[in-house]
């Protein structure tokens, strides 16, 4: 049985059987930081005139990097012009490297999947303070997947054994703790339960992966599922879902506590009211969220015993 292959490989052996696949780019996601004034806005003030505030912001990958960054540089556009700052987007390929750019100070505040929150919380426990949480289908909750090929025969985890499966990212609690959870439970460990294993570094194309027969099962998030069911082409429509988790509080906007406290309020203020402006709200809808809310006192203890029982 083969071991867990790199990025690389993994990233490599995906977009050559399938050039099709969402978000398969020509380089290793590289930083990319965007100046997201808007249309039409005047150059940069003379030197004797004060800059624009910038404040450092990042999504972790979800969805594939090029996904992510057409998604949410609306979103992006419109709250930084009712901050009245210039909001610098910076990608990077993994959540763990958004996590290291958050400790570190690189960035001021990201959006972090749910696994990515509980290794920031781990971490520097309090530094990383949650701002507010998305509202998706009137819920702050998601769950994970497994899913298969719609031909596929197999009507639960264990019916996968010596099988080939695809997990999103080793932060990813629904696309990598819970399932590695599922089979510890099976007594055994993801490197020898299945065949082979394999990163896709993002949702949708651990999706694209099974529909497209290149993996027997991956793990993933309800809400990318979800979304890509919606679109034309919709890859969901060749899985089936054999398993789906207990419900988990959904992906959180954190900030690091080196921004002012001013600052970390003014940005939670903004985003609890996104929703009332209406060019707001229609860049909300292009990442499918409502709104934002406060979240719930133990929205993120399921989530935490899970990982907990995963060590």
């Amino acid at each position: 049985m083969s071991g867990m292959p790199t990025l690389r490989s993994a990233g490599l052996l995906l977009c050559a059987l399938a050039p099709g696949l969402a978000g398969c780019p020509s380089t290793q996601f590289p930083e990319v930081p965007v100046e997201m004034l808007a249309p039409g806005a005047p150059s940069p003030p003379p030197r004797d005139q004060p800059a624009t505030p910038v404040l450092r912001f990042s999504v972790a990958a979800m969805q594939s990097p090029r996904d992510t960054h057409a998604a949410y540089s609306h979103f992006f556009d419109r709250m930084g012009r009712m901050l009245g700052v210039e909001i610098r987007f910076i990608q990077r390929r993994t959540y763990a490297e958004v996590n290291d750019l958050l400790v570190d100070g690189q960035i001021d505040a990201a959006l972090v999947c749910t696994g990515g929150y509980l290794d920031l919380r781990r971490r520097v426990g309090q530094e990383a303070e949650v701002l507010a949480v998305p509202v998706i289908g009137g819920r702050s909750t998601y769950q994970s997947l497994v899913i298969v090929p719609a031909s596929s025969s197999a009507s639960g985890l264990r019916d996968l054994a010596g099988k080939r499966f695809a997990f999103t990212d080793e932060l990813s609690l629904s696309g990598y703790t819970y399932a590695a959870g599922l089979v510890k439970e099976l007594g055994s460990e993801p490197g020898t339960f299945f065949g082979s294993t394999l990163f896709t570094r993002s949702h949708d194309r651990s999706i694209e992966a099974v529909a497209n027969g290149l993996v027997d099962g991956a793990a993933v998030d309800s809400l990318v599922y979800e979304a890509l069911a919606t679109k034309k082409g919709d890859p969901t429509s060749r899985t089936r879902v054999i398993h789906r988790s207990p419900p988990f509080g959904v992906m959180p906007i954190v900030a690091s506590r080196r921004l002012p406290a001013e600052t970390r309020e003014r940005l939670r203020a903004v985003l609890l009211e996104l929703h009332r402006d209406p060019e707001a709200a229609a860049a909300l809808r292009t990442v499918r969220i409502e709104r934002f809310t406060l979240p719930e006192p133990h929205l993120y203890d399921s989530a935490a015993a899970v990982a907990e029982a995963s060590r």
